[in-house]
């Protein structure tokens, strides 16, 4: 009887300390999640990523087009390795390869639009043409920070024939009068708007 006793008291006493252990592993992580906070200055630079601490995340924002005005947005995560790498290496910054993004609902995203051609300007897009465009930010009905990746290429490498395009509408105008070919790439990539519509700005 008595080592019956002792051992239940043993056992009491373990799964305390585990139970104890499990809420400060909580509490701590509680914390830190508190503590990390982004520097609204770093995304207006545009700056990479150079340190990572408790107290903040520098995080670089990409530009883009939605409906003619600019908007910026962070990439976090992608679903192919190819893209996820690619960004890094551009950015600076970590982004998470995520394969599961893939099987998300069609529904659930929104689409994205990236240029392999054309016209370039003084603020180029991520493959060097013009600015990335979206179809909608938060606010809107059909926002997801998720977005489905279609190229876009130009027919001709004419540049009196190319223009910039800043809405997606404007796109698939172009590709009405045969002036361009947009390609589904099946990449999924979560990249949040960190602006409201209208807060965006005139291009």
């Amino acid at each position: 009887m008595q080592n019956r006793k002792e051992n239940k008291e043993m056992n009491l006493k373990k799964g305390f300390f585990e139970f104890t252990s499990v809420l400060i592993a909580i509490a701590v992580a509680s914390i830190i999640a508190i503590n990390a906070s982004i520097k609204q200055d770093s995304f207006v630079q545009g700056q990479p990523m150079d340190n990572l601490t408790l107290s903040n995340v520098s995080i670089p924002v990409s530009t883009g087009f939605i409906d003619g005005k600019i908007a910026y947005f962070i990439a976090t995560d992608a679903s192919t390795q190819e893209v996820a790498s690619s960004v890094s290496n551009t950015t600076g910054f970590k982004v998470n390869y995520a394969p599961t993004l893939a099987n998300t609902s069609a529904s659930a995203r929104q689409q994205g639009f990236v240029f392999l051609n054309g016209f370039s300007g003084e603020e180029g897009g991520p493959l060097g043409s013009q600015l990335s465009v979206a179809t909608a930010v938060p606010g809107d009905p059909d926002y997801s920070p998720l977005f489905d990746i279609n190229y876009v290429q130009w027919n001709t490498n004419n540049t009196s024939d190319i223009r910039i395009l800043k809405s997606a509408d404007e796109i698939f105008e172009a590709q009405q009068n045969g002036e361009l070919i947009i390609t589904k790439s099946n990449v999924v990539i979560n990249s949040p708007a960190i602006v409201k519509y209208n807060q965006l700005s005139p291009q």
